[in-house]
């Protein structure tokens, strides 16, 4: 098992950073109205109503003062009118609601945007015609339409006129979800997506870059013979496809300059070898398209291919959850299963497999076949490759088994990935041996040869029989293997030294094909799969010092339970993972196992151990606290037989045998182990500061530092002791050393930040909270820190936008709220000041600032 930064948990959703850290957020306290008197009051509105002489909103609330008094029952009653307005075919505008009830505008926005969701389910969009603007969008052309959508050449204006592809669709699409995390060469970008509920339409925004689609190119070069074709006449159609478009683009470029000059078959090999990488990195990213076919193909002006049209991909993940309501694609373009999956979705019945990248290999597999043979393949494999050869004679015998092995009905047959077929692409133009199929034609394989040296043959032409030729040849193809092999292998330490880990395996699977044909080199084999396995054991030790790191900043008590429960899972699948981390090396014993656990990952497995066990006692509840007591415990023997003894694992231990009706301020901090070293230093230090010592903890973290002056997490939590002990200098100094050491972490510039605000130095706390914004935007303390900062400084649109980011990405709406008012009541804006200020008690009524800032405001309104 390899572990990836991409296969850990998340855990920004609600932000735990331990940097002097902020209260949780708590649930809002509202009082309900009597529902009797609200069930009977609607009652009664409904028979006014449908009798032609109903009252408005207004005059129901006025009648009812004690449902006026209630924010949600006052909101019901006008919600009420709106509806019934409606069944009588009136048109009321959210705006007019708005208006006559300003004071609950944010509730009624709700309701209705519910309101129109609902109601649009059943209604079909409301398409508008070229010419109509759309929002801020002028729609100049129309250029295309479907069964679920239209796509518009516009302009917008506010940006300079520039123009967008607008692909216009109902509102419960998806595709837009998929394009979001998209950004690829060869995939049509998103820039953004809005929603017009009042047509039930959403929009979404592409880049225009002309050309046209690989389906409008075939049917443009239809009517001659393949063995006519080039790579010239896709050019002309292109032109073609600019000079009838009102606003063309040039045609310029290396893509377009390429084809240009290349065979026809070359131009499809280099175009299928683009698209194939687009499909690897969506695949990476947990989607297939499952749409592949040519008119969702735009060939750009430029000649760079792209894919279009992902609103029928779905991510991989749903399949293994069976958690798929619909499926579709487009007949012969569909894999098998596909096409099995889609009639089991259509009939509500569970699919027969899951689908996955091989579902969009054999899809390209058709594209490419029906690029070359002008046609879909037949149904067996025969009768395909003998058309393929009939059609178009220039289809090479390794080209034609790359076609044939994405069009395997059987998914384990195909190319693995995406990216392998678009490898083996790339090497047939380059006149590579092929390394997912077999070079079973020595003619090809020769011809190959010829075109990488084409003055070898020539030179042993001169006077050499046939056989000293081929004999010659046989032994100039070997070498070129071995040495290929050999320079491969070397890349591929040479990365592994660099950390560049996938580079690192890609070359050295790159050598263990070169020799797939030598079964005799066995020693350098064996060393190809030595490096294969040292790159892969790498990769997933750097990832897991990745991980780790990251709990390293955690404050696990300010983790909410959800996102808790989601770093706990992902603490625990590392786990299952231990053995194969710190494995020995290929070749090596298992006697050998502890000299290969060196100090960096022997401390990173105990982290992981003591950060997970602490994560499932924090989790339990009083009914499992034995259970999971009981399951930390197994999990420290399990770190202790797989790391040796440590005093980490003792210091756990003392904690987890505490009885369980003791707090963790009462548990013992004298008589402690002594460290043996800087880290052990820092662990009794952080030991200590969870359990109320940060003046002992302090100490252990100054003897890490004196042992070993460069350890960042002794100097981390060193501020953070400093800071807590009110030592602000002291706790200044440690936060440059911790922004000297690990630079690429916002959490050290907004560390710094504080300390240079505690001191009065505001233009550098200033600027170290921009600092750690650049490297995490979504760190929500130094947004609200920044926030408050600026508001000092009387810069009050900006800190309003601090404000707003930090509420978006996790900080405690109370406190966001309370800092609003203060910033409105230093503008002498009392009303605004009050507003945020019943806000932020509405959230958290027992915040004790904003009752003391209430107190104030009301004794100044006394006097």
């Amino acid at each position: 098992m390899s572990v990836s930064p991409s296969s850990l948990p998340e855990t920004k959703a609600d932000p735990p950073y331990s940097a002097v850290g902020r209260d949780n957020r708590r649930e809002p306290i509202r009082d309900v109205c009597s529902n009797e008197i609200l069930a009977a009051t609607l009652q009664r509105m409904a028979d006014e109503w449908r009798l032609r002489r109903g009252r408005s909103a207004e005059q129901w609330l006025a009648e009812n003062p004690e449902l006026n008094a209630d924010a949600e029952s006052a909101v019901r009653i006008v919600y009420e009118e709106f509806c019934l307005r409606e069944e009588r075919g009136e048109t009321i505008e959210s705006t007019e609601l708005y208006r006559r009830f300003p004071q609950w505008h944010d509730a009624l926005a709700v309701v209705l945007d519910c309101h129109r969701l609902l109601h649009n389910v059943h209604q079909p969009p409301q398409f508008p015609e070229a010419g109509d603007c759309l929002g801020e969008f002028r729609l100049f052309r129309e250029l295309g339409r479907g069964g679920l959508g239209r796509v518009f050449l516009a302009t917008q204006p506010s940006l300079s006129d520039r123009q967008l592809v607008v692909k216009l669709t109902a509102r419960g699409g998806q595709e837009h979800l998929s394009l979001a995390r998209l950004q690829h060469t060869n995939i049509v970008p998103l820039y953004l997506v809005q929603d017009f509920p009042e047509e039930n339409l959403r929009a979404l925004c592409m880049p225009y870059l002309g050309g046209a689609t690989w389906a409008a190119v075939l049917r443009g070069i239809q009517g001659c013979r393949f063995s006519d074709h080039s790579g010239r006449q896709i050019v002309e159609q292109l032109t073609e496809a600019q000079c009838q478009d009102s606003t063309p683009l040039g045609a310029t470029g290396p893509a377009i300059s390429y084809l240009a000059r290349s065979t026809y078959v070359d131009a499809v090999c280099w175009i299928g070898a683009c698209l194939a990488d687009a499909l690897c990195y969506a695949h990476q990213r947990g989607l297939v398209h499952l749409d592949v076919k040519p008119s969702n193909v735009l060939l750009a002006g430029d000649g760079q291919p792209m894919l279009l049209d992902f609103h029928l991909a779905c991510e991989t993940r749903r399949f293994r959850d069976k958690t798929i309501d619909r499926l579709g694609g487009t007949p012969g373009y569909m894999s098998p299963e596909q096409c099995s999956a889609t009639e089991a979705v259509r009939r509500g019945a569970a699919i027969p497999q899951p689908l996955d990248a091989s579902s969009d290999v054999y899809s390209l597999g058709v594209l490419l076949y029906e690029s070359l043979a002008g046609k879909l393949p037949a149904a067996e494999a025969l009768d395909s490759r003998r058309e393929l050869r009939a059609a178009n004679p220039h289809v090479s015998r390794g080209l034609e088994d790359i076609l044939h092995k994405c069009l395997a009905h059987d998914p384990a047959a195909r190319y693995r990935d995406a990216g392998q077929l678009a490898a083996d692409l790339r090497r047939h133009l380059a006149s590579l041996p092929l390394c997912g199929v077999a070079n079973r034609s020595l003619a090809e394989r020769l011809q190959k040869w010829r075109r990488r040296r084409p003055h070898a043959m020539p030179m042993l032409a001169i006077g050499l029989a046939a056989a000293v030729v081929m004999c010659t040849a046989g032994g100039l193809y070997y070498r070129d293997r071995i040495r290929g092999a050999e320079a491969s292998l070397v890349a591929s330490q040479r990365e592994l030294a660099n950390k560049e880990f996938a580079p690192s395996i890609e070359h050295a699977r790159l050598a263990w094909g070169a020799l797939l044909w030598f079964p005799w080199e066995v020693e350098l084999k064996n060393k190809i799969q030595a490096q294969i396995g040292a790159a892969r054991r790498s990769q997933a030790i750097t990832s897991l010092h990745e991980f780790v790191d990251k709990l390293r900043f955690l404050d696990l008590q300010q983790v909410s339970d959800r996102n808790l429960a989601h770093i706990g899972a992902g603490c625990h699948e590392i786990w299952q993972a231990r053995t194969t981390l710190a494995a020995p090396a290929t070749g090596e014993t298992g006697d050998h196992r502890d000299a290969r656990l060196d100090e960096p990952l022997r401390r990173d497995l105990l982290d992981l151990a003591v950060f997970s066990s602490r994560i499932d006692l924090q989790l339990s509840r009083p009914a499992t606290a034995s259970d999971a007591r009981r399951q930390a415990r197994q999990m420290l023997d399990e770190a202790r037989q797989l790391c040796g003894s440590s005093l980490l694992l003792d210091l756990e231990e003392r904690e987890i045998s505490t009885d369980a009706q003791h707090s963790a301020a009462e548990i013992r901090t004298d008589a402690l182990p002594t460290a043996g070293n800087a880290w052990e230093h820092y662990a009794i230090g952080r030991w200590l500061m969870r359990h109320g010592s940060p003046a002992e903890a302090e100490r252990q973290f100054e003897a890490a530092v004196a042992l070993q002056p460069d350890e960042f997490w002794a100097y981390y939590q060193q501020t953070r002791c400093q800071v807590e002990l009110g030592q602000i200098e002291q706790a200044l100094a440690s936060a440059a050393v911790c922004v000297a050491l690990a630079p690429q972490h916002a959490e050290c510039f907004y560390n710094r930040a504080l300390c240079h605000e505690s001191l009065g130095h505001e233009q550098d706390a200033l600027a170290d909270y921009s600092r750690a914004l650049e490297l995490d935007p979504t760190l929500a303390p130094a947004a609200l820190a920044r926030g408050i900062l600026l508001a000092h400084l009387h810069r009050f649109t900006e800190a309003t936008t601090d404000f707003d980011s930090a509420l978006a990405h996790g900080s405690r709406p109370s406190e966001v709220y309370y800092q609003t008012a203060r910033m409105h009541l230093a503008q002498h804006e009392t009303a605004a000041a009050i507003h945020w200020l019943r806000k932020s008690l509405s959230e958290d009524p027992a915040d004790p600032a904003a009752l003391a800032l209430q107190e104030e405001l009301a004794s100044t309104a006394r006097h």
